[in-house]
């Protein structure tokens, strides 16, 4: 078998240009935002698309909710620094149906409502600017529709979100393998898919082991399932241009010093191979300290969380604080970051 030519770094920064700018006919966007300024600054402006990034936390940390956030803000409009794309989310927890998809309608109006804002400020700056030079008065009422595409609704945003809801380890590998044939179906209707989002890749996984922990060879199976799955969402994230998003569960694991004594430590689930795969880890915690009620604008659904960055090829890990409220995922105001490292630093002296 005759072995293929090696490329340069060159040719291949090149070709990966061209290929973005293909797929990016309406938008210049790489990244999905969050709309926490932190967490987006950390990551060098949001969630990369081509790439495969695991979220880990504790129950209720936040995983579903920041990636209930993504999925709507990945249909933000280009001009507005969105990808303007779909959503696909395989469901294997349950968290997406009920009331997860009130909350998506929650957000969606917040994201509609947002966008509107900033349409009316743009359109009111531009009409003092033309005022300023001599212009008259613009009564034009598409003013606002050309600066707001009609399309962006909530309802529009929801239509955008696909949800496949799985119940065990075979139909989930089933749908994910499965899914090149739907992704394609979308981009040619001209709805692209930008994110996708399985919450959690390790439910069923866990259940599965948990049922046969006592036999080796399944243990190897998964192992090697995992293997293969990690390279297949690293081939899908990269040839159709998405962000894959894959929250995961903590676990225990043994903790030994050099002196071989030790106690246990929570570790992202899935065990070694898995965290080889991916090209980035985020772990979400809580952050012990409450901000009050009313204190931020739209008000707070629970505590301040942490998300740290701790696997990265391009970026230098470090940690965002940021908040659940009822319109989505926010950053912190600064005034509450500096309170909150001072409250640390008073704890650690």
């Amino acid at each position: 078998k005759k072995n293929n030519p090696p490329a340069t770094a060159a040719s291949l920064l090149r070709s990966k240009h061209n290929n973005h700018m293909q797929s990016n006919s309406n938008s210049s966007a790489r990244q999905i935002v969050s709309f926490s300024q932190p967490l987006d600054v950390l990551l060098g402006g949001g969630f990369a698309l081509s790439e495969l990034t695991e979220i880990a936390g504790l129950p209720g940390s936040g995983k579903t909710q920041l990636a209930m956030q993504l999925c709507v803000d990945a249909r933000l409009p280009g001009q507005y620094g969105g990808v303007e794309g779909c959503a696909v989310v395989i469901d294997a927890e349950g968290s997406w149906t009920g009331a997860g998809v009130d909350r998506l309608w929650s957000l969606a109006g917040a994201l509609v409502d947002h966008v509107r804002g900033s349409a009316l400020r743009k359109m009111e700056a531009n009409k003092a600017k033309e005022m300023a030079n001599g212009g008259g008065i613009n009564t034009d009422t598409t003013a606002t529709e050309e600066l707001l595409p009609s399309w962006f609704t909530p309802e529009s945003i929801l239509d955008g979100i696909h949800i496949f809801r799985v119940h065990d380890e075979s139909e989930q590998t089933c749908t994910l393998y499965n899914l090149p044939q739907f992704l394609q179906e979308q981009e040619e209707k001209g709805k692209p898919v930008k994110i996708l989002v399985i919450d959690s890749l390790a439910f069923h996984y866990r259940v599965a082991s948990s049922i046969s922990s006592s036999n080796k060879g399944n243990f190897l199976s998964t192992t090697t399932s995992l293997t293969r799955m990690a390279a297949f969402l690293q081939e899908l994230a990269s040839e159709f241009d998405l962000a894959v998003l894959a929250l995961n569960h903590l676990t225990n694991k043994l903790d030994k010093d050099s002196t071989g004594a030790g106690g246990m430590k929570l570790v992202p689930a899935l065990g070694e191979s898995w965290a080889h795969s991916v090209t980035s880890r985020l772990m979400v915690d809580f952050y012990h300290r409450h901000v009050p009620n009313g204190a931020l604008p739209g008000g707070v659904m629970g505590e301040v969380r942490t998300c740290s960055l701790v696997k990265s090829p391009h970026k230098p890990n470090g940690t965002a604080l940021f908040m659940i409220t009822d319109k989505g995922i926010r950053g912190l105001p600064p005034q509450y970051i500096q309170q909150a490292e001072e409250a640390k630093r008073a704890r650690l002296n």
